[in-house]
Parts: C-alpha cells; structure tokens; sequence
C-alpha cells in the first residue's frame, strides 16, 4: 500500500509490520522514523550485514525479548536483495517486531518497491526532494503555527533561500 509522505501520521503500525522508506530526502525519513517510533529502541542494521549472516539475523528478530516489548528495527540501504529475507519475516508474521527498510531511490521496476506497493498489510512511502511547492507550504503552516505574520515576498525570499 503507498502513502504519501505527508499522511505519515495516519500509519497504524499495530496493523504492518513493515515500512519501506525510498527516495533521496534523508531528513524527512528521519523525522518519520522518530514519528514512528516514540518509545522504543532503535535497532539499526544494513543490509550488507544482514545479508552476510542472514539466519543468525532471522533468530535474533524471531526471538522475544525480556527488556522490550517491541522491537524496533531500521534496515539502511534496503535494495532487492534483501527481499526473499523479507518475504520469510512476513510470512512468520512477527507480532512486537516493526521493521522499517530505508532505502534509496527505488525505480519502478524494482522488485521491492513492488512488493510492497502491492500487498495492503505492507506500507511503501516515497520521500522525494522538497520542491518550492513543499517549501512554501512547510513555511506558511509553521508561520500559521506560531502566529506570525509576514508578507508573501518575504515568504518568498525564506524560500528562495532555503
């Protein structure tokens, strides 16, 4: 299932597993990724690693945990090689596990990005760079925010800047 970046809040991990992060905007993912996750500790793996010692990796997320309730994993540069250990973690359907893949820029034909675009129980989001559009938006809620006033050429000019 795709969302869009911006209904980030409207993502109810009790229902998904997974999340899969792609495109080139590095700070938004990370602010999504500490939105996702607010009491939990944050597991940090790349891909490279897991896929060196794949079923040493499989046992650890399968295995429950005394000290957390939940864990919570972030897999960086998530590519399609990744997928088959994927498909066996969904298929386990691990309950107090959450696992968000970050990935760079996907194309359409790649196999992951696919994946989950397809199945509902998976979340695929693209964070794709800020464009004036994004910025002006960004600018003018956060001015409505804190009650600030100022023209629309200096608006303007914040975001020419930016």
């Amino acid at each position: 299932m795709i969302i869009k970046s911006y209904e980030i809040k409207k993502i109810n991990l009790e229902n998904s597993q997974f999340v899969l992060f792609y495109g080139h905007n590095q700070g938004l993912k990370k602010e999504a990724i500490n939105n996702l996750n607010k009491k939990n500790t944050i597991s940090n793996y790349d891909e490279k690693e897991i896929l060196e010692n794949d079923n040493n990796f499989i046992e650890n997320i399968s295995s429950k945990s005394l000290f957390e309730q939940q864990k919570f994993i972030v897999i960086k540069r998530a590519t399609d090689k990744i997928l088959n250990i994927i498909k066996i973690l969904h298929l386990r359907n691990l309950e107090d596990t959450k696992i968000i893949l970050d990935s760079d820029n996907l194309e359409k034909k790649s196999k992951l990005r696919s994946f989950f675009e397809k199945d509902k129980k998976l979340i695929c989001i693209p964070f794709y760079p800020d464009n004036d559009q994004i910025l002006l938006k960004l600018t003018y809620n956060f001015l409505r925010d804190k009650n600030i006033s100022i023209s629309p050429s200096n608006v303007n000019l914040i975001v020419n800047k930016c």
